[in-house]
């Protein structure tokens, strides 16, 4: 029954689309319009040769978006543009003649009868012969930007057509020879300008901005209640799920998400600036919501669909193979392997790119996920992170119909495969029953439910806050972490210190990750801390690390580099901030420390290096924050560790001596630094100490301990720490030279390898490199150099 409502749903909006469509053409007599354009002056209708010429003579190579980034590449864009602020529009009929055309829009776009258009300038742009616009969308200029309109002035030209498509269907739109042109579409429609043959095609185009006028008041009657009952009914039947097999039916669905035909962006998401269809039938839904108690917002969703898919049949050979190459370059396969142009085993890889003539079979899987909404009464929104059921999606146009903004094709590998994979964007109506409007709120991870439940302890009302927030337990599991999860993190604390419940107030700030944690959170941190207690601020702290070292990526040392800030405004606030300071600078030292030991197993020095280097500054963040017990123990531990932790103490200490000041005016790190200072200058002193390789010394130390237990690398070890051998050959089997292979790139020797392919089997040539000096004298140069600058910047206390 769960299904057939939805089904039900869909085709009663199906039947309710309003007559628009996504674009339209409008012809105008050319006398309507008088403009100008600086240092041109007034253009002369129909345009001609030498006009244009001068036109170009005043522009500027046309830009296009990508995202934040704005472009000029002519081999995507290539047009010339003059900027609207040079250009006048009048005639005594113009006004009057546009207002007329915007009417005609509207209604050709389906637009509501309460909605009024209105046309603002953005460019002048001039299509010599050869020159195009390839397929792209508009972006929004203005948060009432509905769609774009496009005036063609009149001009003797061939090619250079207008191409708009959406939702599989493509509209072409031709410029007259002898009147006002006017296309209009909305502004997430793909659309292009193919290459003019001849002549020049000159347009206006223009922004078109909704506005609302005055409040719907149409009332459909029947349809309005027969989809009235389809959400009664999807709200009271048991929820279906895709793949049951017999089991038992789950509860009723917490909301409904019905998926829109248009893009949108997030500012463009409003119930006044809906387009074409869209704008029908969520006025339906929302009467419909109305009479059956229920809410509805506005959302974005991101939606990914994997078909069962084939390339079209020209993509196989004459027996039903993909197409392979044969260039293997692996000497060694002696053609036993076919590779894809990309170079990998196999059929051919997952890959972008364009492909709408694949045979699409089978849906195997789709994903839906709302990552932002309206607030339920319209002001503002949310970002939020909510997965979307099976049983909660309906939509009248199906995803395959769109287009997507990216699809991957993935070819057959043995037991997988032959899947493409698309993703599109589709705004969202989503409906709940008013009376679960608490629970499908917070099941996104919206601040407004945290308000609702501040609101009833502001109120004195801990009964029903203490209620309500028990009952997120089942799905307040993640938040995520770092900047966007902040806002979110802030309104849950004054809620969980409020609650006076620990095991509450755990619940509902366990699922953040510590990136989230900053400054302004100090107050709040130490407050919980004073209400539970310090067994209480350990745990918590342990949950928003997760698992030690599991997390090593940008956001971690961006947040390392604010700790001491962080345990500082802990240590200043009001109620028990030390409680929460201490566990954090310790759960950041191990995070930290494993990173470092893993680092130290890394044989390749360049990469080790530059690994070290980088943690280098987070451990010098984690000493600064640390208070004395910690620092103490943690310097204790770097002091254990082998000379190659100095590629990460030094950059930490060099990190240190940037906040000297700070350090040296009795800071708990303080006395830490100067003993790993003291320390490191130890190691580098024992080092330059130690006598120079000697020119005939080629000794190495040993590759490592080879887990596998084979025979060979006693043999290896034996040759790289041998003082006088520097070439070997070896004769060995195929499997033998890529076990060495391995061995001596992981360990980062300065020894190549090469197979001379002669004979059977093969024979590995090993040779010691001149990097075993090279390498040597570049570690003293380097230990010299920071040698003098230890004792320049911390110099060893005396006396």
């Amino acid at each position: 029954m769960g299904h057939g409502a939805r089904k039900q749903l869909a085709e009663l909006l199906g039947d309710a689309q309003r007559r628009g469509d996504f674009s339209t053409r409008i012809e105008m007599s050319a006398r309507a319009l008088r403009i100008e354009v600086d240092g041109v002056g007034e253009l002369p209708l129909p345009l001609r040769a030498p006009v244009t010429k001068k036109l170009i003579a005043q522009a500027r190579q046309a830009s296009f978006g990508r995202g934040e980034q704005t472009l000029s590449d002519t081999s995507v864009r290539d047009t010339w543009e003059i900027t609207p602020d040079r250009i006048t529009l009048g005639g005594t009929d113009w006004d009057r003649t546009l207002n007329g055309v915007l009417d005609g829009v509207r209604t050709a776009l389906g637009l509501p009868p309460t909605t009024v258009l209105r046309a603002e300038p953005h460019a002048l742009l001039v299509y010599g012969k050869g020159q195009f616009f390839l397929p792209h969308q508009d972006s929004e200029k203005d948060d009432s930007m509905v769609g774009t309109l496009v005036v063609s002035l009149p001009s003797h030209h061939t090619g250079g057509e207008l191409v708009v498509s959406h939702a599989g269907r493509s509209v072409v739109h031709q410029a007259s020879r002898e009147k006002l042109t006017f296309a209009a579409f909305y502004a997430d429609c793909l659309h292009e300008v193919k290459p003019v043959k001849s002549g020049y095609r000159v347009t206006l185009t223009m922004n078109l901005l909704a506005q609302r006028i005055r409040p719907a008041g149409e009332d459909d009657g029947d349809s309005v209640a027969d989809l009235a009952h389809c959400l009664t009914e999807h709200f009271t039947e048991p929820a279906e799920e895709r793949y049951a097999y017999g089991r038992q039916k789950a509860a009723p669905p917490n909301r409904l998400v019905y998926l829109l035909d248009h893009e949108y962006t997030q500012r463009g998401l409003d119930w006044d600036r809906l387009k074409g269809a869209d704008a029908t039938r969520t006025t339906l839904l929302r009467q419909a919501a109305a009479e059956a108690d229920c809410e509805a917002v506005l959302a974005l969703a991101e939606v990914k669909e994997t078909w069962d898919a084939h390339a079209p049949y020209d993509r196989y050979d004459y027996y039903g193979e993909v197409e392979h190459y044969d260039d293997c370059e692996d000497e060694e396969c002696e053609g036993e392997c076919l590779l894809d142009p990309d170079g990998e085993p196999g059929a051919e890889r997952s890959r972008s790119g364009d492909f709408s003539n694949y045979e699409l079979n089978e849906l195997i899987d789709d994903e839906i996920t709302l990552s932002w909404w309206t607030r339920p009464h319209g002001t503002g929104g949310e970002q939020i992170n909510l997965p979307v059921a099976y049983a909660e999606v309906c939509a009248t146009t199906e995803n395959k119909d769109l287009t997507p903004y990216q699809s991957e094709y993935e070819g057959y590998m043995g037991n997988y495969g032959n899947t493409l994979d698309r993703w599109y964007r589709r705004a969202a109506v989503v409906l709940w029953p008013r009376q679960r409007s608490f629970t499908a709120r917070a099941e996104a991870g919206s601040e407004g439910a945290l308000r609702e439940l501040q609101g009833h302890l502001d109120a004195g009302d801990l009964d029903q806050a203490r209620t309500l927030a028990r009952s997120l337990a089942p799905f307040w599991k993640h938040h995520g972490s770092g900047e966007a999860a902040a806002a979110l993190f802030a309104a849950a604390l004054p809620v969980a210190v409020g609650l006076r419940e620990a095991d509450t107030a755990t619940m509902l700030l366990a699922p953040f990750g510590v990136e989230t944690l900053g400054e302004l959170h100090a107050p709040g941190l130490a407050a919980a801390a004073a209400r539970y207690g310090r067994t209480w601020a350990r745990g918590a702290v342990s949950s928003w690390f997760g698992t030690v070292g599991a997390y090593t990526g940008a956001d971690r040392a961006a947040w390392l580099e604010s700790l001491p800030g962080l345990c500082t405004a802990l240590q200043a606030a009001d109620g028990d901030g030390d409680a929460m300071a201490s566990p954090l600078a310790e759960g950041a030292w191990q995070a930290v420390e494993q990173q470092l030991t893993s680092w130290l197993g890394v044989g390749r020095e360049t990469e080790r290096r530059t690994g070290m280097e980088g943690l280098g500054a987070s451990l010098a963040r984690v000493l600064q924050a640390a208070g004395p017990e910690t620092a103490g123990t943690i310097a204790a531990t770097l002091r254990g560790l082998p000379d190659t932790a100095l590629e990460c103490l030094l950059p930490a200490l060099r990190t240190a001596a940037r906040h000297q000041p700070t350090i040296r005016d009795g800071a708990p790190s303080a006395r830490a630094f100067q003993t790993l200072a003291d320390h490191c200058e130890d190691r580098l002193t024992a080092a330059l100490t130690r006598p120079v390789r000697a020119a005939d010394d080629w000794s190495l130390t040993p590759a490592g301990t080879c887990r596998t237990g084979c025979g060979l690398c006693p043999d290896l070890d034996a040759f790289l720490t041998s003082r006088t051998r520097h070439v070997m050959e070896w004769p060995l089997a195929k499997d033998g030279r890529r076990h060495l292979h391995s061995r001596i790139d992981q360990a980062g020797l300065p020894v190549s390898h090469t197979t001379r392919r002669q004979g059977r089997p093969y024979v590995l040539v090993l040779t010691k490199t001149k990097a075993v000096f090279t390498r040597e004298q570049a570690t003293r140069t380097r230990a010299e150099t920071d040698l003098a600058w230890l004792r320049d910047k911390w110099p060893r206390s005396r006396g």
